[in-house]
């Protein structure tokens, strides 16, 4: 027990660490600030969700200390609790005949949704979001900042800036939403890789392009797309729903893909081009969440390998 105890705390203040990087201001801040769950995860599949939640009250406890209580707030429903939650389904199984049955992956991604979705809603109601607000400090700030660059010849009046500042203020909700699931899939994706090289991994290794998600997903998703269009506060937290769920179908999509693509001839370059194409043009991030909803129904996978997956 000692060890755990010593584990979780090392896992804590680790976590905390990188969650304060942005304010060293190098250019490692946010790569490191993106992977702060990563040691609470490893805490948690590695040496039990004991240790992992001790590590979200350590990490708690010294952001707190360092920074202030409201970046604990935010630390603790972004990135700690989040990850001691998952860990833990991540560790769940029961018999079935001669194996273990361990958590489903689909069901763990649609956990990571509803994480992302509540966090961000608690730390909204903490730091007070006010999209109108947003939209004029953004406005401000973006005319402020046009006026004093050189490089332009004409500057836009602010009748001119605030339109575009509010509509990336109206879509802040959905794209922030999106980008912290893929954060929280990929921190614990990595510490699952981690723990699994150290051997103390206790769930099988599994081939993530056989995720799935059920049709209710994708009619959450539509119902929460839907509603996102009423005003603050519904339409916003609706807006969190259809952008996590959309990013979960984002991830699926990505998974459709990587399966439909094997054993084709030249699949690295192709998957290499999806990936570049995606990275560049965000836009085709709807082409693949088209992807994602048509495998709900389609079965897409089960068609293209006729119920026998490869080996």
């Amino acid at each position: 027990m000692t060890a755990i105890v010593l584990i979780g705390i090392g896992a804590g203040v680790a976590s905390a660490l990188l969650f304060a990087s942005p304010i060293s201001g190098t250019s490692l801040a946010f790569p490191l600030f993106v992977i702060t769950g990563v040691p609470i995860a490893i805490a948690g599949l590695g040496w039990t969700p004991v240790a992992g939640a001790i590590a979200v009250v350590a990490g708690c406890v010294a952001v707190a200390v360092a920074i202030s209580p409201i970046a604990a707030a935010i630390f603790l429903f972004l990135f700690a609790a989040p990850m001691a939650w998952l860990t833990y389904l991540a560790g769940l199984s029961r018999p079935n005949g001669e194996s273990q049955e361990w958590f489903p992956l689909g069901r763990l991604l649609l956990h990571t949704s509803a994480a992302a979705v509540l966090g961000l809603t608690i730390i909204g109601i903490v730091i007070g979001y006010d999209p109108q607000q947003i939209a004029v400090d953004m406005t401000d700030a973006l005319s402020e900042w046009l006026a004093v660059n050189p490089d332009l010849q004409t500057v836009p009046t602010r009748e001119e800036i605030e339109p575009f500042v509010r509509l990336n203020v109206a879509a802040l909700p959905y794209t922030l939403a999106a980008i912290v699931l893929v954060i929280l899939v990929v921190n614990l994706w990595f510490a699952g890789w981690v723990t699994q090289t150290s051997g103390r991994l206790a769930r099988p290794h599994e081939r993530l392009w056989t995720v799935s998600l059920p049709a209710s997903a994708a009619l959450a998703f539509v119902l929460a797309s839907l509603v996102s269009v009423l005003p603050f506060p519904l339409g916003d937290i609706a807006a969190l729903m259809s952008g996590a769920l959309g990013g979960a179908f984002l991830l699926l999509g990505l998974a459709v893909i990587h399966a439909l693509t094997i054993g084709l001839n030249g699949r690295a370059a192709l998957l290499t081009v999806n990936y570049v194409v995606l990275g560049l043009l965000g836009f085709t991030a709807f082409v693949i969440i088209a992807v994602g909803l048509a495998e709900t129904f389609l079965h897409l996978r089960a068609r293209r390998f006729r119920g026998a997956p490869p080996p």
